[in-house]
């Protein structure tokens, strides 16, 4: 038996043919989908494969191509009465706000990581982490953390 059904990605009607499960996709956004987890894997990869470090060159690899200059900026509060929980101190240490910045960090490198293979790079030299206070408002201190480098294809 033959049903017409609804892609839910993009709206059009296919005709399904009784078996299994009905599909909740048409073939032309299965296949799309396809496509696109195939490319995230690919960069799920590549991710893996990358390496960032803070000197601008390496001592055992050869840098075959500079491709360009990466950075990646990121702005987030911390709460001052709600976050700042005493609590949480551990010798002298606001634990909170130590894993936001930490956080921060890490995401700031992965963007430029994420950056630097767009351009083809599998690497990232001279890395910067920078951090710096905003301000205060509304009980909330603003941080930001920022990362650049060199985006570089090594050997």
């Amino acid at each position: 038996m033959n049903w017409v059904v609804s892609c839910t990605l993009c709206g059009s009607s296919y005709v399904y043919e009784s078996g299994q499960g009905l599909p909740d996709m048409c073939p032309v956004c299965f296949e799309k989908g396809k496509k696109e987890v195939k490319k995230f894997l690919e960069k799920e990869q590549k991710r893996k494969e990358i390496v960032s470090i803070s000197t601008p060159e390496f001592t055992n690899r050869k840098i075959l191509k500079t491709l360009g200059i990466v950075s990646h900026e990121h702005i987030f509060g911390v709460g001052l009465v709600k976050e700042l929980d005493l609590a949480k101190f551990n010798g002298g240490i606001a634990i909170s706000w130590t894993e936001k910045v930490h956080s921060g960090k890490d995401l700031a490198i992965k963007s430029i990581e994420d950056e630097a293979i767009e351009l083809g790079g599998n690497a990232v030299v001279g890395v910067e982490i920078v951090y710096k206070v905003l301000g205060a408002h509304n009980d909330m201190v603003m941080l930001l953390v920022g990362a650049k480098g060199t985006a570089v294809l090594v050997d």
